[in-house]
């Protein structure tokens, strides 16, 4: 079955940040916006309301020199009042729309400027009537320069700038702590998750986490790894359990059949890899059938397990003893041995076993062994051909009047 392969997906420190970033800067020029255009609106209107003050205070300063018709004191009056105030421009019309006089400003240029154009935008001209005696007269309009206006605004929207930077600043130093304080937990339990998925190293433990959600999940992350290692040592004992039972003798405690053909069927291959050699000595015991007549199967099986016990204590490390089954036994010496050598084991084996073997009534059997050996590859090339000449020299000993060996 094919493995699917995960699609690259997004880290969560990219997410985080990218929408973090997305939601602050909608917000802060939101803000900017907003505050930006009250400020503009409060301004604007203070502006207004200033250049309408000063046309009334100018109404009423020119009224009587434009009530006697003198000009030029009126011109002297416009620029007295006017060359100092965010004026750029004056004119004095007469009830009958007819134009009696205007004034402008030195510093008074063509209206190109991007400043004179949103000036223009912003600001309004204003106008108050010139009254005598009640009556009006004429009226002046003065039109606005806007200069401190525009400096006005250039300083507010400087500090909001600033302000606004600072701001960001500190909400994005606030997020990436934030993003630390939640991905740093989080990218831990993806790791510690892929350990035990890879590893199935299920004493991983996540480390404790500042947010109270995620360390609710540590907890309980924690507690399913203990459920899961202790599970794992459960299955892993029953293992061991099931395979002791499937490969041993539950009787005697020592190897069965099963393990026995396994190991020699491993040796046979790696002996012809190596063109070595190995020897199997097959062990049937005499009279097994008389003690369990006479002394019942429970003395037959204290007299097995002797069996077995007296066997095992002969062998070195690297030789294995199974119990094929009744009263057969088998032994795999997976070396190069002599046959002088197997020829003194099998003699130590008979020796061994023929020692009396007392029984839990305090009462003691003697019983006798006979040993067919096979050596690999003189006798078989084969594990067939090895169990069938070891077979059949163990017959020719109980043939011959048993307790004893046959080497071939």
């Amino acid at each position: 079955m094919r493995k699917e392969k995960a699609p690259r997906l997004p880290s969560l420190q990219r997410i985080y940040i990218r929408s973090t970033l997305v939601v602050l800067l909608i917000s802060i020029l939101s803000l900017a916006i907003i505050i930006g255009g009250l400020g503009m609106k409060q301004l604007t209107a203070f502006a207004q309301m200033n250049l309408q003050l000063v046309a009334r205070s100018t109404a009423v300063t020119i009224e009587a020199a434009v009530f006697f018709d003198d000009k030029e004191i009126v011109a002297e009056q416009l620029e007295h009042l006017l060359s100092d105030v965010d004026v750029v421009q004056a004119r004095v019309t007469l009830l009958n729309g007819d134009h009696y006089i205007s004034w402008k400003s030195e510093q008074a240029t063509e209206s190109s400027r991007v400043s004179d154009k949103l000036i223009h935008w912003l600001l309004k001209p204003e106008s108050a009537p010139i009254a005598m005696q009640q009556q009006n007269i004429a009226t002046i309009t003065l039109w606005p320069k806007g200069e401190r206006i525009l400096l006005f605004m250039s300083y507010g929207f400087i500090s909001l700038l600033f302000s606004l930077g600072g701001t960001l600043a500190l909400l994005i130093l606030g997020t990436r702590h934030l993003h630390r304080l939640m991905s740093k937990p989080l990218l831990e339990l993806a790791m510690v998750t892929s350990k035990v998925r890879t590893q199935r190293d299920f004493s991983q433990r996540v480390s404790r986490s500042k947010i109270a959600e995620i360390d609710q999940l540590r907890i309980d992350f924690n507690a399913l790894l203990d459920e899961l290692n202790q599970w794992q040592t459960t299955v892993e004992a029953a293992h061991t359990e099931l395979q002791q039972h499937a490969y041993s003798d539950s009787l005697t405690g020592i190897r069965n059949r099963s393990f026995f053909e396994k190991a020699l069927h491993r040796a046979v291959e790696r002996a012809q890899r190596q063109s070595s050699e190995l020897s199997i000595l097959y062990i049937d015991g005499d009279g097994f059938k008389a003690v369990n007549d006479t002394y019942g199967h429970a003395a037959g099986d204290d007299v097995l397990k002797a069996l077995a016990h007296r066997i095992q204590q002969n062998l070195r490390a690297t030789d294995l003893v199974a119990r094929l089954g009744g009263d057969e036994f088998c032994i795999l010496i997976d070396a190069a041995e002599s046959a002088e050598n197997i020829e003194q084991l099998c003699e130590k084996l008979i020796a061994q076993v023929s020692q009396p073997i007392t029984l839990p009534d305090q009462s003691s059997v003697t019983i006798s062994i006979s040993i067919g050996v096979a050596r690999f590859p003189i006798h078989g090339g084969s594990v067939e051909e090895l169990m069938q000449a070891a077979d059949t020299a163990m017959y020719q000993v109980k043939g011959s009047g048993r307790n004893g060996y046959s080497l071939p």
